[in-house]
């Protein structure tokens, strides 16, 4: 075929080129493939006008649960079990007269208080076989009997309710590969590199090429009813970027209204608070999943009801750390983040952008694969092990501490496992799936393909009224 010289009037860039060029890596923004490959999915319809949101958080590697929310008033805590990471009782941290906050928590203190918290503990899931990769998966797949499923609950959720129908971004992630959470047929935005998610182009080269994709696929009609094919295009890419870009997350900058701080502490310039440079990366991907809730306006194309992100670090066998250390220092960065999340999505921020508050109608969720030993190892650290803590945050949350007083936490919990880890006392299928129906809005006919199996389980007598 004879190719037409238009150099002068259009970019010469190859697609793989613009892929390249943006950082837009098949992995790195979500797409196993760019050509047409879902028509058999079904039309999906309108989903209505639920303004309700969620944003997840996932603990990578394992969190120590019983050196988060402290259970001080059980006796198997102590310096015999854990002699270098015992963290002696403190009123100030007290939470309901048996649990305590560690200290590098202190951020979660004032949303605590203010009832916009639940702490729930001993959560996890029957026989975990203490597996990074199987737990992780079977946290995202929603079904313990399938560790090797690459499909996510909160896809499924997704898909069944159609939140991707007649929105540009319905669902992002922020990290460097798209989450299992999030893996289905229909392909959603995972953005590895928030400072290179865009047209690694100068101008006029970058209008140019711009404006030749684009027209590539100008003549489709009814683009509803092949969403999930479309979304596979450059159609969705050149409205993402171009969706992304007007949000300008680099120069956004919300201020704590007390002390003046960046709520987001993305840079040495930010970074009021203190933390390592480690942190930057992390409360950047938190940043980018807020400010995509706060442009999901009515009034605006982008959509997006659900956002994640994650946060490595937490396998700690060795040097865990009492007061301070790996996992505190973790604390410190998660406690933060979530108090930020309160502040911004509740239009309290100093933040000449002057978002409206969002806050009552999300939900952050956190998690993490299983817990750590009840005994501290010889590395002055803990193993894995069985269940663990997760943070539940919003406006419409009914806070407060779970399974984790004398009622809930009966003698040798601690010890309930194999002699040596924390027993699970809730699904964490139950969590999630309350979530999705009291929360979300998901039609209670459909958590057999969410969760598959919940029923069988009987898992919804498990569930707390968290929301």
């Amino acid at each position: 075929m004879e190719r037409r010289d238009d150099s002068h009037d259009a970019c010469s860039c190859s697609r793989r080129t613009f892929l390249r060029g943006c950082g837009l890596t098949l992995g790195g923004f979500g797409l196993a493939s760019l050509f047409p490959s879902a028509f058999i999915e079904h039309a999906m319809a309108f989903a209505g006008t639920n303004d309700k949101r969620l944003l997840f958080l996932f603990m990578r590697g394992g969190n120590d649960g019983i050196n988060a929310i402290i259970p001080h008033g059980d006796p198997d805590y102590s310096t015999a079990r854990r002699p270098t990471l015992y963290v002696p009782y403190n009123a100030a941290y007290d939470l309901n007269g048996f649990a305590s906050l560690h200290p590098a928590l202190a951020s979660l203190q004032e949303p605590y208080q203010q009832g916009d918290v639940a702490i729930v503990h001993r959560v996890g899931y029957a026989n975990n076989s203490r597996s990074h990769f199987d737990g992780q998966r079977i946290w995202e797949n929603g079904n313990p009997t399938q560790p090797q499923l690459f499909e996510g609950w909160l896809y499924r959720y997704v898909h069944d309710a159609a939140l991707s129908a007649g929105v540009t971004l319905p669902v992002l992630s922020v990290q460097s590969t798209p989450p299992v959470l999030l893996r289905g047929d229909e392909r959603f935005v995972n953005i590895a590199n928030p400072d290179n998610f865009s047209y690694n182009l100068t101008e006029p080269k970058r209008t140019k090429f711009k404006s030749a994709w684009e027209g590539l696929y100008a003549g489709l009609e009814g683009p509803e009813a092949y969403r999930p094919v479309l979304s596979q295009t450059g159609v969705k890419l050149a409205d993402t970027i171009d969706e992304y870009a007007s949000w300008d997350q680099a120069n956004w900058n919300p201020l704590d209204p007390v002390n003046g701080w960046s709520l987001f502490p993305v840079s040495t310039a930010t970074n009021q608070a203190g933390f390592s440079t480690q942190a930057f990366d992390f409360f950047k991907s938190i940043k980018v999943c807020a400010l995509s809730l706060l442009e999901s306006t009515g009034s605006s194309p982008n959509g997006t009801r659900v956002a994640g992100a994650q946060l490595n670090g937490w396998d700690t066998h060795s040097g865990q750390g009492q007061l301070t250390g790996t996992q505190p220092d973790l604390f410190s960065w998660l406690a933060y983040a979530i108090r930020s999340l309160k502040i911004v999505l509740s239009g309290a921020a100093t933040d000449p952008r002057n978002y409206p508050s969002i806050w009552q109608n999300t939900v952050v969720v956190t998690m993490s694969e299983f817990g750590r030993t009840t005994i501290e190892n010889g590395s002055r650290g803990t193993d894995h092990a069985a269940a663990s803590c997760l943070f539940v945050a919003g406006g419409g949350v009914n806070g407060g501490v779970y399974n984790c007083d004398l009622s809930t936490w009966p003698s040798g919990v601690m010890l309930g496992v194999s002699g040596r880890y924390l027993l699970e006392r809730t699904d964490y299928r139950a969590i999630f799936w309350e979530i999705l129906r009291d929360h979300m809005g998901a039609s209670a006919s459909t958590v057999e393909t969410v969760f598959p199996g919940y029923t069988a389980a009987n898992l919804g007598a498990q569930e707390l009224g968290l929301v």
